[in-house]
């Protein structure tokens, strides 16, 4: 099959539309609940541990000449010898699981949007969200390239809009520390879910094919307006007055005024579809690679289910993030340091165009398998967080 060429913008801008999601829209309830002297503290500390999860995921891809996904990596280069295709096939059905929790959530919430602003009923708005988050999918690649890009255009121009417009209410921030040890662990829980876009990474990698010593800059400019985005709608949902809400961007809006209630909704829409284009496209490839299904297949596999899940109305919108966030972590923190172990040990690209160098020895590596089992605890911890 030949492989899609990305601009940059379009690698770095799928980077950031699959972390730019359900997570920062419920980090400021978060954050209100521990102060923003411990948002700031967790802030930089899940940034720095999600660049280094990321980025070991780029060597790993890099020292290895195919462009699959995290699931066949493993399958190569740690479920070896006895035992490791029966490894392989759970961890294939774990991730499933995981995903379909996710993208579930992103129909969720984009319905809930969908059903509010055109008065109609919540099922029709799930139908709906699931056509446009799907449909482009369909297309490929190259399609959630373009459209991810513009996207992240769009979600810059709302969030510049709405903070000059937070800027000329009387804003109020609070640095008081306060919260307990389970919201700050939720908070913190929530935020490497935030910044979470493991499984995009192999699509930079697939799409810079043309010059892979972009990938690691695609991944850390990705992140970096992932970061911007959440720092800057963090500190106005906090400042400006009003109710701070589980999901955050309705509350914002309200206290601005009805016009800026509808650039909010549109950026929280913005930001499911931007999620779901990049993971439902990974879950695609991932279905495409283990059953060889084909293209459309795939598609369909990854896609139909999770409206079925959403029209079941399994649970709410939040529970759905601590539900996929812990599943996450806790397959990330196992897996992926020993695999890019293994990629170094039996890589088929013995010299790759980068590498982490000084910043993937043990001592890092030790600390992401930390970082992610906290991780793990906190995002399991978020659903009861009220």
């Amino acid at each position: 099959m030949q492989q899609k060429k990305l601009s940059f913008f379009e690698a770095s801008s799928i980077i950031t539309g699959f972390g730019v999601g359900g997570g920062i829209m419920a980090v400021p309830y978060l954050a209100s609940l521990n102060g923003l002297t411990v948002f700031l503290a967790l802030l930089i500390a899940a940034y720095l541990l999600s660049m280094l999860i990321h980025l070991m995921i780029a060597e790993t891809l890099l020292r290895d000449s195919s462009t699959g996904q995290l699931v066949e990596l493993f399958g190569k280069f740690l479920f070896r010898g006895r035992g490791g295709v029966i490894f392989t096939w759970i961890f294939f059905v774990l991730i499933i699981l995981a995903f379909y929790a996710n993208l579930s959530a992103y129909l969720a919430g984009g319905g809930e949007i969908i059903s509010e602003l055109a008065c109609i009923p919540l099922w029709a708005g799930h139908c709906i969200t699931y056509a446009i988050a799907a449909g482009v999918v369909f297309f490929g690649l190259k399609a959630i390239g373009i459209s991810e890009k513009y996207a992240v255009i769009a979600m810059l121009i709302c969030v510049g809009i709405l903070s000059a417009a937070s800027l000329l209410k009387p804003i109020n921030l609070n640095y008081a520390v306060k919260g307990n040890l389970n919201e700050g662990l939720a908070l913190f829980g929530m935020l490497m879910f935030a910044f979470s876009a493991l499984f995009s990474v192999p699509q930079a990698v697939e799409g810079l094919h043309w010059n892979r010593k972009l990938v690691p800059k695609a991944v850390i400019a990705g992140m970096g307006v992932n970061l911007f985005i959440t720092l800057v709608i963090t500190f106005m949902v906090i400042g400006v007055p009003g109710e701070v809400t589980r999901v955050a961007m309705i509350g914002w809006g309200r206290a601005i005024g009805d016009w800026a209630f509808i650039f909010g909704n549109l950026f929280i829409l913005l930001a499911l579809l931007t999620s779901y284009w990049a993971v439902s496209f990974a879950l695609a490839v991932v279905f495409n690679e283990r059953l060889k299904l084909g293209d459309k297949p795939s598609w369909l596999f990854a896609t139909l289910p999770t409206l079925v899940i959403v029209l079941a109305r399994f649970t709410d919108f939040i529970g759905f993030m601590g539900i996929a966030g812990s599943a996450i972590a806790l397959l990330v923190a196992i897996l992926v340091v020993p695999t890019m172990r293994g990629a170094r040990k039996y890589g088929d690209i013995r010299d790759p165009e980068w590498t982490l160098g000084f910043f993937g020895n043990s001592f890092f590596q030790a600390l992401v398998i930390i970082g992610f089992i906290i991780t793990a605890a906190g995002s399991a911890i978020i659903p009861s967080i009220k």
